[in-house]
């Protein structure tokens, strides 16, 4: 009925419209990487290119703009219930080739009772050409391409164009005035799904789709390719979102022209979440024959099985904050954060206040930053995680040297004002704003690593939310972790209770320049573990010209002085960090705490678990302290050596350390943006047994089970 509807459509179409069916404006030839537009009475296209010079032997990228009238628009690959999509017909010089349309995500366009799918305002349908290695330098190439479209409102109309484009041929390429235009639209087109799809036939039921490895909002939709004979689904089917245990799946009606025999993979396009923060997904998925996924009770009002609502994550969050304060990875921190506070309590109240509130703005605005970038680089396409930046080698040189100096700032080798109080140490000075602005940016970098192991179930909630609500949530986080060092300048009475400054505040100080420099050995360490002796060459390197830029600092008592020691400062951490991050990855097939832990890899798992196998998976990294923690106490115990290394039980190690999208994929997979994540796979089971993330010996033995 539907596709009956479609041809009454058109044929209405036909004779309402009568010579506005023609084609568009005559062809006009080219010359340039933009050509001239042709126009039917609701569409304009023009051709355009990356490249304005191409060279012999390279791919360039092309496409047809379609800018289209408001109120109409044009069809997807799959129309959906009516429509035609674009097609293309090239005219090219001879051995020149063109692939096929790169189509970017459409929208669901309502209409009556049918929905297409299709694009409005504006698209542009990128095409990769191939050029020939025998084309002569100095030559031109000339592009043409027909294109035929469908522009549909209330009525649909046919229409077609001619454009064109000239390419000059060089010997490099260079890029044209529609290279950005062209490359976001690569960009945003749909990505490889990281994780699993099967399409579940329910029968009667219709189908389902079931996805593992990505988390979802409660909110996504399945844009099905066209099938040879028939449709997939019923495109007008509202489509049920279906929260599960470990995954999610859409419910979906099947097309009355659904084909008796579906064989091969289903293909189409996923869109998880919407508006800005939406992410596209090719998937290719199986059809099969099983149960629909059982729904977790809730789960409409909660996220990829995290349990928690807005509210709860906020206060999570913040709990999380306070707690955060006594991890170790803070304690150098304190150092400076104590010291500030001591010379606070004896001075005007107003000033004391002044630092806590400066401290706090320092906290909370980093780790928004920190937040927004994590949420800007996911939806970039990179499968990242909380304490990304300690997987940057280049980072991890700098923080050794930054904590190297400070070290030695306290013991009072050199003292240079407000320049080193932007690194932290001005909170050891009066007037300090921007020294305790700056140590609470210090504290949070530090810090991160620490964070997951108690942000677990609120970072997960806060990975899968909306820009706005993951960002409170990251808010809440730095309220809490600021709160204790801001209340107490807040406090007057307990300030007072403080001891008063005096000559054993200069020990002190001393004292607490050695928490510093151990950090520092603890961040080169991180870095010999990510990239090799590199590291250790490159935070060594960066060190020795920090040091010479303090001695210049110093010689030279003046602005010119001064200057130059910054130069020969910042060229140090530019080098090193440089250095660094030009290094190859150290490998990481390491084993953890001593033990003879194997790679992990999803295969290896599966291939263990069919050999009868109690699979142990320790999710760790070097920069992350609890993990270490963990791994010298709690996996150093003989029971849990002796039950890991049994002939029942394998361990597997997945080494977080440097940047692995697998591994992050699979945090995901489990509501995790951090580690420590561990998890216990007994033999038969398809689901592993997810321990808390500060585990017992008796917790890790219980887990294990028959493999003791």
């Amino acid at each position: 009925m539907k596709r009956l509807l479609l041809v009454l459509v058109l044929i209405l179409s036909t004779m309402v419209s009568g010579p506005r069916l023609a084609t568009a404006q005559a062809f006009e030839p080219a010359n340039g990487p933009i050509g001239p537009s042709a126009r039917s009475q609701n569409v304009e296209i023009t051709l355009i290119s990356a490249a304005s010079k191409v060279a012999p032997g390279q791919t360039v990228q092309v496409a047809l703009k379609q800018t289209i009238a408001r109120g109409w628009h044009t069809y997807w690959r799959n129309p959906g219930d009516s429509g035609e999509p674009t097609s293309l017909t090239w005219t090219l010089p001879e051995g020149l080739t063109a692939g096929e349309i790169r189509w970017p995500v459409p929208s669901a366009i309502p209409f009556g009772p049918l929905v297409n799918y299709g694009y409005s305002d504006s698209v542009v349908l990128p095409v990769q050409l191939s050029i020939p290695k025998n084309v002569t330098p100095g030559t031109n190439l000339a592009i043409k391409v027909e294109a035929n479209w469908l522009e549909c409102a209330d009525i649909c109309i046919p229409g077609s164009g001619i454009v064109s484009i000239t390419l000059p041929v060089s010997t490099s390429s260079e890029d044209g005035p529609a290279a950005r235009e062209i490359s976001t639209t690569l960009s945003n087109l749909p990505k490889p799904l990281p994780g699993q799809a099967r399409v579940s036939d329910l029968g009667d039921a219709g189908l389902q789709l079931v996805i593992n490895g990505i988390p979802a909002n409660g909110k996504a939709y399945f844009f099905a390719y066209e099938l040879a004979k028939g449709a997939l689904v019923d495109f007008a089917a509202p489509q049920t979102f279906v929260q599960g245990k470990d995954g999610f799946g859409l419910n979906l009606t099947k097309s009355p022209s659904f084909p008796k025999e579906l064989t091969g993979p289903i293909g189409g396009v996923l869109v998880v979440g919407e508006g800005r923060t939406a992410q596209a997904y090719d998937v290719s998925a199986e059809m099969t024959i099983a149960p629909a996924m059982t729904p977790v009770a809730g789960a409409q009002d909660t996220q990829a099985g995290t349990g928690l609502g807005l509210v709860q994550a906020w206060l999570f969050a913040f709990l999380g904050g306070l707690i955060l304060n006594l991890m170790p990875c803070v304690f150098p921190i304190l150092s400076m954060k104590a010291l500030g506070l001591l010379e606070a309590s004896q001075g005007d109240r107003r000033e004391a206040r002044r630092h806590g509130l400066f401290y706090g703005a320092g906290v909370l605005i980093c780790f928004i930053g920190l937040a927004a970038a994590l949420i800007g680089l996911k939806a970039a396409g990179m499968a990242i995680g909380w304490g990304f930046q300690l997987q940057a080698p280049a980072v991890i040189t700098g923080l050794a040297i930054l904590m190297t100096l400070i070290g030695f700032n306290l013991l009072g080798f050199f003292d240079i004002g407000t320049s080193l109080q932007g690194a932290g140490s001005g909170l050891t000075r009066s007037g300090g704003a921007t020294g305790s602005f700056m140590t609470g940016v210090l504290a949070v970098v530090v810090a991160a690593p620490c964070t997951a192991p108690f942000m677990g179930a609120a970072l997960g909630y806060a990975a899968v939310q909306p820009a706005p609500q993951a960002l409170s949530i990251f808010a809440a986080l730095g309220l809490g972790f600021a709160a204790p060092f801001v209340g107490l300048t807040f406090a007057p009475g307990l300030l007072k209770a403080l001891p008063k400054p005096g000559p054993w505040m200069v020990r002190l100080r001393e004292i607490l320049a050695f928490p510093m420099f151990a950090t520092a050995i603890w961040l080169i360490w991180v870095a010999t573990a990510q990239i090799g002796q590199t590291g250790v060459l490159a935070a060594l390197g960066g060190i020795v010209m920090a040091g010479l830029a303090v001695w210049v600092w110093r010689t030279w008592d003046s602005r010119t002085g001064r200057l130059i020691g910054l130069a020969i400062l910042l060229l140090g951490l530019g080098g090193a960090g440089f250095y660094a991050s030009m290094a190859p990855e150290a490998s990481q097939q390491r084993a953890q705490a001593g033990l003879d832990g194997e790679a992990w890899t999803p295969a290896r798992v599966s291939e263990l678990q069919a050999q009868g196998k109690v699979v142990f998976v320790n999710f760790t990294a070097d920069w992350c302290v609890t993990c270490k923690v963990n791994e010298a106490t709690v996996f150093a115990d003989p029971k849990v050596r002796d039950a890991l290394s049994s002939d029942r039980a394998v361990y597997l190690v997945a080494d977080w350390t440097s940047r692995d999208d697998i591994i992050a994929q699979e945090l995901a997979r489990h509501g995790r943006v951090g580690v420590p994540l561990y998890l216990v796979y007994q033999a038969g089971q398809s689901e592993p047994q997810i321990l808390p993330q500060l585990p017992s010996v008796e917790t890790i033995l219980t887990a294990l089970g028959p493999a003791r």
